[in-house]
C-alpha cells in the first residue's frame, strides 16, 4: 500500500472516530453503513429495536423455564439486516474484558436456533498493561486461550487496530491476522454474501413488518 493511500485512510479513520464521538459500536456502525451502501443491508443498533417487532421475536432469547416471559433480550450491540431477515449480530467490544463469554454464549445460542451469525469486532485495546500494548489474540501459530475460543465457537473476529481505542499501541504494533481473526476491511464482503446465502434460503412472509 502506497503512503499517500495509507495516509487517506488514517484520515478516513480519525473523521469516523470524530462522528463517532470517540465510541467504538457507533464507529463501527458509521464504517459498515458507509461501506454497505447500496447493498440492502442495514446495521441497527439493538436498543432502537422494538419489543416484540418481528426482529425481536426472532433474535431475543427464549425462556424455556419460564411462566412469566416468554422471552427476554440479550446484551446486543449491532444487527445487520437484509429483506427483514437477521443476517448476524455484531458484538462491539474494545477487549476481551467486556463480555467475551456472554458472546460466545449468544454464538452457542443461536447456532441451536438460526443460521444467524455472531461475531466479534473490536480494535483489540490489549491485555490491560500499563504503558504497553499486548495482543488479546496472540497469532494463529501461537494462539490465545480467547483465539481457540473464537475458532470454535464464533463465525468471526474483525479487528482494525484505530490508535483512539488502542491506547498504548505504538507505530508498527498490530494484531496478527490469519484463520478466525480477520481485518474489519472484509466485513462488509463477508455481509454482504452471508446476506445473499439468507435471502436465498429464507422464505419471508409477505406482509411482514419491515425493521428499519
Amino acid at each position: 500500500m502506497s503512503k499517500g493511500i495509507d495516509e487517506e485512510t488514517v484520515r478516513e479513520r480519525q473523521s469516523r472516530v470524530v462522528r463517532a464521538g470517540g465510541d467504538w459500536e457507533q464507529y463501527v456502525k458509521l464504517y459498515l453503513t458507509e461501506q454497505l451502501q447500496g447493498s440492502n443491508i442495514a446495521i441497527l443498533e439493538g436498543g432502537e429495536i422494538p419489543r416484540n417487532s418481528a426482529l425481536w421475536k426472532q433474535i431475543s432469547v427464549p425462556l424455556r423455564g419460564s411462566t412469566l416471559e416468554e422471552a427476554v433480550w440479550g446484551d446486543i450491540d449491532l444487527v445487520a439486516v437484509k429483506s427483514n431477515i437477521p443476517i448476524a449480530i455484531l458484538s462491539c467490544k474494545l477487549s476481551l474484558h467486556g463480555r467475551f463469554t456472554e458472546t460466545l454464549f449468544y454464538s452457542l445460542l443461536f447456532r441451536t436456533l438460526s443460521k444467524m451469525k455472531v461475531i466479534l469486532v473490536t480494535p483489540d485495546a490489549g491485555r490491560g498493561q500499563s504503558g504497553k500494548w499486548a495482543s488479546e489474540w496472540g497469532t494463529p501459530e501461537q494462539p490465545t486461550k480467547d483465539r481457540l475460543l473464537a475458532e470454535s465457537y464464533l463465525n468471526g473476529v474483525y479487528v482494525e487496530n484505530v490508535e483512539t481505542f488502542c491506547k498504548d499501541i505504538k507505530p508498527g504494533e498490530r494484531t496478527a491476522i490469519g484463520g478466525i481473526v480477520r481485518p474489519l476491511s472484509e466485513l462488509p464482503g463477508d455481509l454482504t454474501r452471508w446476506g445473499e446465502e439468507a435471502t436465498r434460503f429464507t422464505y419471508i412472509k409477505r406482509g411482514l413488518d419491515s425493521f428499519h
